[in-house]
């Protein structure tokens, strides 16, 4: 925090919790409009008197405006709100913290968004969905290959695919397939990604984990060729970091192979592979998809995650991350990180 923001803090201690109050307001206008005020009591755990308070001020200040349906935020709300980003992680340390985790991490950028209400999850998934995908509005070139895994953060961004509109973008999924909901699985995402923005989508239908014979035969495919060259030219990876022994039990993974992962100290998953605390590789599946050697040309991984329980997990992943990964999350895994790295 700079001089100024904390000089500021000191005479007026009261503004920095009424700033973002009042940012938390308009920002939920803006992301369920057009909503109501009893929606929005019910997200922002506000009283009523509250949000309607805050609501008169933004109204009468013309950066929102009520219709038959609900609020909706004004053009001119939306500039503030871009506007005062920057400023609000700077006076809620958010900026900060960003700052000391990518020096403890060795990577890039760390970009953390308020966690909010721990009792929804969705809402903390949906503010690191946006981050990335203006992370990817301001820093993903025209004409790039985006590869994407697959999970349910992943997923989030193509919420927010306008942000990185006319870009050009090609998408690709990073590896296979697995079981569970069709919309977290890469492939999909990759073509919701691309809808999204008016960009391109490059189909990649292969199950996450192949057999020996299955693998050598797959790798022998045209289209797979055509998807390990597209990796080559990757511009920007997009992945989420998952605990270990969740991620085997989801696959469906034996019980002995569980087991071993246990015992070997398994806390972390990602492109295929289980780390333990130190980085290290304790397990892998076999599955056709962007290698490490092209990951760690790409010129901007952005690892998408967060919540406390997976703070261990980030760990892990990040002793061995290319140092050019940004990675974007919520400030209960930032502070559990730090907790951790004490």
């Amino acid at each position: 925090m700079d001089e100024l923001t904390a000089a500021q803090q000191r005479l007026l201690p009261e503004i920095t919790a009424m700033l973002e109050s009042r940012y938390r307001v308009l920002n939920s206008i803006r992301r369920e409009g057009p909503v109501g005020r009893r929606a929005l009591v019910g997200q922002l755990g506000m009283t009523e008197r509250e949000v309607r308070a805050e609501c008169d001020v933004l109204r009468n200040q013309g950066l929102i405006r009520a219709e038959s349906s609900g609020m909706l935020v004004t053009k001119d709300g939306e500039d503030v709100l871009l506007l005062l980003r920057p400023m609000l992680k700077e006076w809620t340390g958010l900026g900060d913290l960003g700052i000391e985790l990518a020096e403890i991490l060795g990577i890039q950028e760390v970009r953390v968004v308020p966690s909010g209400d721990l009792t929804d999850g969705s809402r903390v998934k949906d503010r690191m969905a946006r981050e990335a995908a203006e992370l990817l509005g301001d820093r993903l070139p025209a004409d790039a290959v985006v590869a994407v895994t697959g999970g349910s953060t992943v997923a989030a961004i193509a919420d927010y695919a306008d942000l990185f509109q006319g870009k050009n973008t090609r998408f690709i999924a990073a590896r296979g397939g697995t079981g569970g909901e069709a919309r977290t699985q890469a492939n999909m995402i990759a073509a919701v990604l691309a809808a999204g923005s008016d960009g391109m989508w490059t189909p990649f239908h292969l199950p996450e984990s192949l057999g020996e014979a299955s693998y050598r035969t797959m790798l022998e495919e045209p289209y797979v060729r055509d998807a390990i060259e597209l990796y080559d030219r990757a511009g920007c990876v997009i992945h989420g970091i998952g605990n270990a022994l969740d991620i085997a039990e989801r696959r469906g993974a034996p019980e002995a192979e569980i087991r071993s992962l246990r015992e070997n100290g398994a806390v972390a998953e990602a492109f295929g592979f289980y780390l333990d605390a130190a980085g290290r590789e304790v397990g892998s599946i076999r599955t056709i998809g962007i290698r490490r050697e092209q990951l760690a040309r790409v010129p901007l991984p952005v690892a998408v995650t967060g919540g406390r329980e997976k703070a261990s997990a980030i760990l892990a992943y990040m002793k061995q991350a290319p140092p050019a990964t940004v990675l974007v999350t919520d400030e209960e895994a930032a502070k559990e990180m730090l907790r951790l790295r004490q």
